[in-house]
């Protein structure tokens, strides 16, 4: 039994626990050799993968602004000119990568139908990995290697079952949803780089013209998200606008008919009471007209603005079929494999020293 000498005065020995790990090289020479198996194995039973991607450069989200002492008088009326008009900052960059990672937009983008290899049809992604029943050679092997603690869990425990059938209120994914969901968030990458602005998106894939094709969808889908978002703020905000143009089209309606009813009363009327309440009079319902035409005139621009949504962003480098494979090749596999077995097997020599010494202190104290 080899002796408890690494740990002295509640320290660890490092010279000592050196000479116990090389005692044990042996192990990890095993250790590095099983590990060499499994990653030649993985990497020529794994099959080539391909990327494809997109850089975008997204547009200016605010409008340059050509109203005038408008947004004064406007103010002055309880209306923000600049937010009807959606020059509020828009979506930023930043937010990409959650948008493109959403519920939403990923359900619709495993639903497109796509061209694959060896059908004569174009199908959805979910239709394909819901009829790719068969277990691939890399799947066993992984199944009782690395994933093998999460194998004997299935077993065990089995999977918690949930009756789709009930109403609960909230979105339910199938097994088979979930497995497409959480395969494209695994293929899918996006970057935003902080000094250019730009968007960086790449998905790889199995199969070269796939890749194309889920980029190609992501960055239309992305487009048409930020639209929808950029055109919905604008309707609420012509919605609002239209809201304060009626309101204010009745204030001066009413200020109007008091001005010239007033003014009619006391035509030939010349006292200084008099002429105090017509200035006033007067005063008001001027200003009640100009800020009632202005609004009508910013009314007709957000009218207009509404259908003339500018592009979230201009593909700067638009995706194409990659001809390259992107996977690691074998040395790659080799060397992290490698490193993986001199790990282990330094584990289980340690593991080992401490159970000894455990042993040896259990029988010190009996």
């Amino acid at each position: 039994m080899m002796k408890p000498s690494i740990i002295k005065e509640d320290k660890i020995d490092l010279i000592a626990l050196g000479k116990i790990i090389w005692a044990g090289r042996k192990i990890i020479y095993y250790s590095i050799g099983l590990c060499i198996v499994v990653g030649l194995l993985i990497a020529l039973l794994s099959p080539p993968k391909y990327k494809a991607g997109a850089t975008l450069l997204p547009s200016p989200d605010s409008k340059s602004s050509n109203m005038g002492g408008l947004s004064a008088l406007a103010g002055m009326a309880g209306v923000n000119i600049g937010s009807m008009l959606g020059q509020s900052a828009g979506i930023s960059a930043d937010v990409y990568p959650q948008i493109l990672n959403s519920y939403p937009l990923i359900n619709e983008l495993i639903h497109e139908a796509y061209n694959f290899r060896g059908l004569d049809k174009s199908i959805s992604l979910y239709d394909f990995m819901e009829g790719d029943t068969v277990e691939s050679a890399l799947d066993k092997v992984s199944k009782y290697t690395i994933k093998l603690p999460w194998t004997i869990k299935d077993l065990l425990i089995g999977k918690t079952a949930v009756d789709k059938n009930e109403s609960y209120g909230v979105i339910f994914l199938t097994e088979d949803e979930l497995k497409a969901h959480k395969y494209i968030r695994e293929v899918l990458n996006v970057s935003v780089d902080i000094n250019t602005g730009l968007v960086s998106m790449t998905i790889e894939v199995e199969e070269p013209v796939l890749a194309a094709q889920l980029v190609n969808v992501a960055v239309e889908l992305l487009q048409k998200y930020i639209s929808e978002h950029k055109t919905d703020k604008l309707k609420l905000n012509l919605n609002f606008i239209q809201e304060r143009y009626l309101e204010r089209k009745l204030d001066f309606e009413k200020k109007q008919i008091e001005f010239l009813r007033y003014k009619d009363s006391h035509r030939g009327v010349v006292t200084e009471r008099a002429d105090f309440k017509f200035q006033q009079l007067k005063d008001e319902y001027e200003l009640a007209e100009l800020i009632y035409k202005e609004l009508a005139q910013q009314f007709e621009q957000a009218s207009i603005a509404v259908k003339e949504v500018s592009p979230a962003f201009t593909v700067i480098e638009p995706p194409k079929v990659p001809d390259e494979k992107s996977s690691h090749g074998k040395v790659y596999y080799l060397i992290v494999f490698t490193l993986l077995g001199v790990f282990i097997g330094i584990c289980i020599i340690i593991g080992k020293s401490f159970m000894h010494l455990l042993i040896y202190k259990i029988k010190q104290h009996a």
